[in-house]
């Protein structure tokens, strides 16, 4: 006679990822406006490591930040109305909105955003590396460079998050990236 028990975490998982299979983000997004929680927490799955990577250009602890920037999607996700893209440009948009009321916030405190070397340690050596030469580059650089990259957001999309043209953003994405590869292969600062 088969055991009656709860499935474990790994099979819960499976069947989360199957469900992820079985939908398309467009309709995850509307089962999670009318309220569905699995719908949600499978787009929280999708976006968070991201929307992680995307704001650790602003904080030493991205992770704190990014637990706020869900909070106030959860609270609002009522009031959004569109399709997966125009949600992943709104999500975008509050990351953003966070990480801009965190820098004025650490500006009025005087604390600094800097990462210090003790950071550079263990298997993430090299993301933080990079993560800390693209917070050496001009502000508008990194910022473009990290929603086309990191939030895989399009270039109409990043335009719209930052207000700047879709041409302006393609350029500052253009400018970022060279100014980074010469970080890379001289060692300079690029400046």
């Amino acid at each position: 006679m088969p055991e009656n028990r709860s499935p474990s975490s790994e099979q819960s998982e499976k069947s989360t990822d199957a469900l992820v299979d079985a939908l398309d983000f467009d309709q995850l997004v509307e089962e999670a406006i009318r309220g569905s929680d699995s719908a949600f927490t499978l787009l929280w799955r999708n976006y968070q490591p991201r929307m992680v990577r995307y704001l650790a250009m602003f904080t030493n602890e991205p992770e704190d930040l990014c637990s706020e920037v869900w909070i106030k999607i959860a609270t609002s996700i009522k009031s959004f109305q569109g399709d997966s893209k125009a949600f992943k440009g709104w999500i975008y948009t509050i990351a953003r909105n966070a990480a801009t009321d965190l820098a004025r916030k650490k500006a009025r405190g005087g604390t600094s955003v800097e990462l210090d070397e003790s950071d550079w340690i263990g298997e993430n050596s090299t993301m933080v590396e990079v993560m800390d030469l693209v917070k050496r580059l001009p502000q508008e650089y990194a910022e473009v460079i990290m929603l086309r990259v990191v939030g895989d957001l399009d270039a109409s999309e990043v335009a719209e998050i930052v207000g700047k043209t879709q041409g302006n953003v393609r350029v500052l994405t253009h400018r970022g990236l060279k100014q980074l590869n010469e970080m890379l292969t001289k060692g300079g600062d690029g400046r």
